[in-house]
């Protein structure tokens, strides 16, 4: 079959680097296809940026190229499917195959069968048009977990949009809300299983008396017209570091089961796992805390949650858009923020992160009399209470280091502070600042005992 662009919702676009003006080419022109050729690779990062989403054909049979500097450009860019053209005899190259095998959805050798390239660039942009119609409706769904412009959003995005299409289970880290619960189901709503169930179990919950794997079998069961039950979607285990060691077990070996076991004899599942963990798992996986055998099972496919303030500036484009839905649900006239609020935002760390955010929004949404929120309406401290919050969090640490080396030198002040490298003069100042008395008595007692 041809490929006919006049009825697509863009139009079909090629990039083809170092090759030349080929019979092909001018039959992919013929075809409603816009093209582009050449030969410089800087010249083509351009292209791929303006022409994306699009079909990239790149001839790697005379050897123009470095490999590395192709794999580079394939690896970064998004919505773009990359086709080789290679001599039969290259195949027998290692790297030529491993570049195919990592970034292209299809190789032709030369001499190219023109028709059967049609039928595979044909596929391959409706291919683009389904991920960007998918991802449009993803990302104009207000998810706030997805939402923003950052470098570490936009590859959190890209991530998300990967590994979607794919049935490996995925394990999500990050802090306490950051939104992890929101990219499961960004997951999710991507993926084949979009129609099916969404079931979000917080591991924390589940006791050792629970049902076998029930929490597995049941909460995503659909009953088929012939009787089959069949468990299909996506299951969220949120903070999956509190199952306890018997549920752990259980976990496993469901996904050691060969493909297509069932759980009961009229029983069939197709489920997603995605596991998330707001602590450090792989530490507790050392201490013996958690299944290592269960850890690797669960962390196929890695996304680290960035925190609310790795975000930069979508702090303040988040909080516009929460500020539009809270004003309209509580039916207030809050639309802007005035300067010093805006200020108090971006300098705020945000330990709550996102869902921090949204609670602080909703407050000055509420106590804005007009249509301006000010920094008062929220219920951050201010930059002088952050200058005392570093003040005492140093103080503090001085404090610390002070008993410790007197520990050290077992109350005797003089070789304490040569120790520290200050004078006695000094020492005894820093003991009197935070009320610090040495008793030699004590520290000799201690060693007596000892």
């Amino acid at each position: 079959m041809v490929a006919q662009c006049q009825n697509k919702s863009f139009n079909g676009r090629l990039v083809a680097i170092g090759c030349n003006y080929e019979p092909w080419i001018a039959l992919l022109e013929q075809s409603g296809w816009k093209t582009h050729c050449c030969y410089d690779l800087r010249t083509a990062d351009s292209i791929l940026d303006e022409y994306s989403p699009c079909i990239c054909i790149v001839d790697l049979s005379n050897n123009d190229f470095s490999l590395n500097s192709i794999a580079l450009r394939a690896n970064k860019t998004k919505h773009v499917k990359w086709i080789a053209v290679i001599k039969k005899e290259q195949l027998q190259t290692d790297a030529i195959c491993q570049f195919i095998n990592n970034f292209c959805v299809d190789y032709f050798s030369v001499p190219i069968p023109s028709n059967h390239l049609l039928e595979t660039v044909g596929h391959q942009l409706g291919m683009l048009e389904i991920e960007a119609s998918s991802w449009v409706e993803i990302t104009s769904q207000h998810d706030m977990g997805l939402f923003g412009e950052s470098k570490s959003i936009k590859q959190l995005r890209d991530m998300v949009r990967r590994v979607a299409s794919t049935d490996v289970n995925v394990f999500l880290t990050g802090e306490n809300g950051t939104g992890k619960e929101l990219i499961a189901k960004s997951i999710h709503n991507l993926s084949k299983r979009k129609n099916a169930a969404f079931v979000t179990v917080n591991c924390g919950s589940l006791s050792k008396d629970d049902e076998k794997v029930a929490f597995l079998r049941t909460s995503t069961a659909d009953l088929k017209e012939d009787g089959e039950l069949r468990a299909t979607g996506t299951i969220l285990l949120d903070n999956v570091e509190e199952l306890s060691k018997e549920l752990q077990d259980e976990l496993l070996n469901y996904l050691q089961a060969p493909a297509n076991d069932t759980l009961e004899d009229d029983s069939h599942c197709d489920i997603r796992i995605v596991a998330s963990s707001s602590s450090d798992l792989e530490n507790a996986v050392l201490n013996g805390e958690f299944s290592k055998e269960l850890f690797y099972r669960l962390n196929v496919f890695h996304i680290k949650v960035p925190t609310l303030r790795e975000r930069g500036s979508d702090i303040f484009m988040l909080a516009e858009k929460f500020l539009a839905k809270f004003a309209t649900e509580y039916s207030t006239m809050a639309s802007t923020f005035s300067e010093d609020s805006k200020q108090l935002l971006l300098r705020y760390s945000w330990p709550g992160n996102v869902r921090e955010l949204i609670n602080q929004v909703k407050r000055a949404a509420l106590l804005a009399e007009g249509n301006e929120v000010r920094a008062e309406h929220f219920d951050l401290p201010s930059k002088a209470n952050l200058k005392q919050s570093l003040r005492n969090i140093k103080d503090e640490a001085e404090k610390d280091v002070l008993v410790a080396v007197l520990e050290t030198h077992r109350g005797q002040v003089a070789s304490a502070a040569k120790d520290l490298g200050v004078s006695r003069a000094t020492m005894y100042r820093l003991l009197n600042k935070h009320n610090i008395v040495p008793d030699v008595r004590h520290y000799n007692s201690s060693f007596m005992r000892e």
